[in-house]
Formats: C-alpha cells, sequence, structure tokens
C-alpha cells in the first residue's frame, strides 16, 4: 500500500492545494533520486498510476502534467477529482464545515478512529460504522456520542444520505444542508 508523503500544515485553501501540487511536480522532475521517487510514489494515489511502480512513473514523468499533481493533491484529501476540490475548497471558510472545531468544544473524551489515507477510513467506515469526516490531511471516524456531545444531531436522516462519509458523500445537496446547519452551531472556519 502506498505511503504517500504528508505535509505539516494542512492544505485548506485552493491556492496552498496549488503550491502543493506545484512542489510536487517540482520534486518529480528533480534529478535528486530519492526526492523524485517519494514524488512518483505519491503519484500512485491515482487509478492511472496505482500499478506503476515508482520507476515506471519516473520514466514517464516528462509527460506528467500540473494537473496530473493536482489531482493528487486532491485524492490526498479525499476528493475523486481535481475539479471537486477546488469547488469545494472555492467556498468561503467561514461557510464550510471546520472540523478541528469539534475538538475545541468539549472535555468528553472519545476514542476516533484516525487514518492517514481515505480508502482506510473508508474502509473501517464499511466494516464498523460511525460518521467519517477529514481533519487537515487526515481523516478520522467517529461515534454517534461524539456527535451528540456536541449538539449534533447524529439520527438527522441527511447522515444516511450522505452514506455517513463527509469526505465523500452520496449526496451532496445533503451535505450542504448538514453543512449549513453545523456552520450555524458555529463548527466553522475562520475568516
Amino acid at each position: 500500500m502506498n505511503s504517500p508523503r504528508r505535509a505539516v500544515r494542512a492544505a485548506l485553501t485552493l491556492e496552498e492545494c496549488k503550491i502543493q501540487a506545484s512542489l510536487l511536480l517540482k520534486d518529480l522532475r528533480s534529478e535528486d533520486g530519492p526526492r523524485a521517487g517519494r514524488a512518483a510514489e505519491r503519484f500512485r494515489i491515482l487509478p492511472h498510476f496505482a500499478t506503476d511502480e515508482p520507476d515506471v512513473i519516473l520514466g514517464r514523468r516528462a509527460s506528467i502534467r500540473l494537473k496530473h499533481a493536482l489531482a493528487v493533491v486532491a485524492a490526498e484529501l479525499g476528493y475523486d477529482t481535481w475539479a471537486g476540490c477546488k469547488r469545494r475548497l472555492e467556498v468561503p471558510a467561514t461557510e464550510r464545515l471546520d472540523t478541528e472545531s469539534f475538538f475545541a468544544r468539549t472535555a468528553a473524551a472519545y476514542l476516533n478512529r484516525w487514518f492517514a489515507r481515505y480508502d482506510e477510513a473508508r474502509a473501517s467506515l464499511e466494516a464498523e460504522g460511525g460518521y467519517l469526516f477529514p481533519f487537515r490531511r487526515q481523516f478520522f471516524i467517529c461515534e454517534a456520542g461524539f456527535l451528540e456531545t456536541r449538539g449534533i444531531d447524529p439520527g438527522d436522516s441527511d447522515w444516511e444520505r450522505i452514506g455517513r462519509d463527509w469526505v465523500r458523500p452520496r449526496d451532496e445537496a445533503a451535505r450542504d444542508r448538514l453543512e449549513r446547519r453545523l456552520v450555524a452551531m458555529g463548527f466553522r472556519g475562520q475568516p
């Protein structure tokens, strides 16, 4: 299983995602073998490159464009496409759910399941249930009690409509409704 390099800071803005993609492409084209190899490994998160060994990707690096690097950054953040990531990040932070605010609200302790990769989090969600959310460049799954202690109704029918998966919801309109309610409760990004 690939283990993509993770940035220390979260790529929270569209501009930061573009910078991350540009740096990834620069790393891939680097003459520094280990640096280029790490970049090539990150490209394996994309279905088009998933079965290629890093050396094969490096052999094709002249044909790899910024759009591919943008797709890698989007995939690492849990999006299916760069367009989906871009559309989501164009919404002002004050109108988006900020899951970091979940952890500032209460001292109640819950054992959430944490993952570096979306596919691992999704498999855990399918096997063990819960509610899947992004957190910076990671993912976590919480139980209903975690939401309840924050005043969030885990029984809201929109959770089922989205498949309890905030990152890749089955129903975007249902996630938008939930997000508006959560943002109104104060779970939003800073301006």
